[in-house]
Formats: C-alpha cells, sequence, structure tokens
C-alpha cells in the first residue's frame, strides 16, 4: 500500500546538491591535505571514482566504516572521527532563492514535495539541520536509504512507486544524465540551469503554468535575508 498521499496531487521532485544547496567538495580537499601525503588532484580522482564512497552513498557502510576506509587510504593518522566529521560537513552553502521557493511552495500551495537525491547519511543529517525547508517535503527518496544511486534505474522507480495517482509530475536535477535516465522511465524532467530557467520549464508545463504565475505576483524572496 503505497502511504504518500499524491492521489490527484501536482508534485515537484527536486535533487538537492547544486540544485537546493550548493557545494564545493575542494573544501574537504584542501582541510584533509595537512594530514595526508597525498596531492590534492590525486584525493580528487579518489573522491570521482573510489567504489567504496558509491557504497557509503548507498547506505552499505556505516559512517564510522566509512571514516575508517578512507583513513587507511590517505594515512590519516592523525584525524579522529569528530574532526573528520566536521571537515565532510564543512563544504555546503544555500541557495537561497530555492529554498525560498520550498518554503512558498509549502506554505501557500498543496503541491507535493519529493526530495530525490544522491547523499550519505553524514551529508543529509547535517544538512537536515542546518536548513528548515528540508523538512518541508512529503516524501524523501535518498540513495542511503533506498540503496540506490542516480542514474540506476531503481531510484526512479521508487519516485513512480510513491507518486501513483499525482495528476502531474516535474522533477530538476543538475546533472545530464540524470535526467536522460529519469525520461527513459517516462519521468517530465528538464536539467537544472538556476531559479529563472526552473520557472521558465514550469511555465512551459500547463499543469504548473498557474503555480508560476502565482510566484510572480506574491513573491517569495522574504526569507532570503535569513542567509
Amino acid at each position: 500500500m503505497n502511504a504518500y498521499n499524491f492521489q490527484n496531487r501536482l508534485v515537484l521532485v527536486f535533487d538537492l546538491g547544486r540544485v537546493l544547496i550548493d557545494f564545493d567538495p575542494d573544501i574537504i580537499i584542501s582541510r584533509l591535505s595537512p594530514y595526508t601525503t597525498w596531492s590534492p588532484q590525486d584525493i580528487r580522482y579518489l573522491f570521482s571514482t573510489a567504489e567504496f564512497i558509491d557504497a557509503f552513498e548507498k547506505g552499505k557502510l556505516a559512517p564510522e566504516e566509512f571514516f575508517s576506509i578512507l583513513r587507511r587510504i590517505l594515512k590519516l593518522d592523525h584525524l579522529d572521527y569528530e574532526s573528520f566529521v566536521r571537515i565532510w560537513n564543512d563544504m555546503f552553502f544555500p541557495i537561497p532563492e530555492m529554498l525560498s521557493l520550498v518554503r512558498w511552495l509549502r506554505e501557500r500551495t498543496n503541491v507535493g514535495l519529493v526530495l530525490l537525491s544522491n547523499v550519505s547519511s553524514l551529508h543529509y543529517e547535517f544538512l537536515y539541520s542546518q536548513y528548515q525547508e528540508l523538512s518541508m517535503f512529503d516524501a524523501y527518496i535518498l540513495s542511503y536509504e533506498v540503496g540506490y544511486r542516480k542514474p540506476e534505474k531503481g531510484i526512479y522507480r521508487r519516485l513512480l512507486d510513491i507518486t501513483k495517482g499525482a495528476r502531474a509530475l516535474f522533477y530538476t536535477d543538475d546533472v545530464e544524465r540524470f535526467v536522460y535516465s529519469a525520461r527513459e522511465l517516462g519521468i517530465d524532467s528538464e536539467v537544472f540551469r538556476g531559479y529563472k530557467k526552473f520557472l521558465f520549464d514550469l511555465k512551459n508545463r500547463k499543469d504548473f503554468r498557474k503555480i508560476v504565475d502565482m510566484i510572480g505576483d506574491e513573491r517569495i524572496f522574504e526569507i532570503i535575508k535569513k542567509y
């Protein structure tokens, strides 16, 4: 039985990183560099290719296990777990207009909100504690909870399963291949290229046109100053 109530509702599906929250992995690399003999370039390559990072974001490794592997590879002998967690989470920046949009949608409309993200438990729990808007979603499809990462079809099938009966669904993600993978399953999707382009893409869909018109009339940036 589907526990989510998306029947006959409009549904918007948001990626997290570089859609709602920006990030810069080079900050982590620069802060790890004093603890290792590895060059920043080699650390960057490790982060982009290592299977254990994929496993961590699929929930197959606990945070402590992940740190143990990374510590052994990079020889981080003088870095303890608590210090590592602070470094690992120190790379995020809000995208104010998108966070304010989430808040506006939650407070002013009945649009269903779904968060769909490749993310580790460490990063997600930190971000959830920092940004109230992340508590405003109806459903969360997080790689570390479902065991799939985009662009794997399993994560999109989970989305289709929980949104059965929706009046219309639209998904935005900053990574092209993730969007193309979703489209292969019939999910209406566009590559995220900023707030204005997102609203343009929504307005091109008749089911969402009224929402965009409401946004234009009411303005939604009251909370930007918070950031």
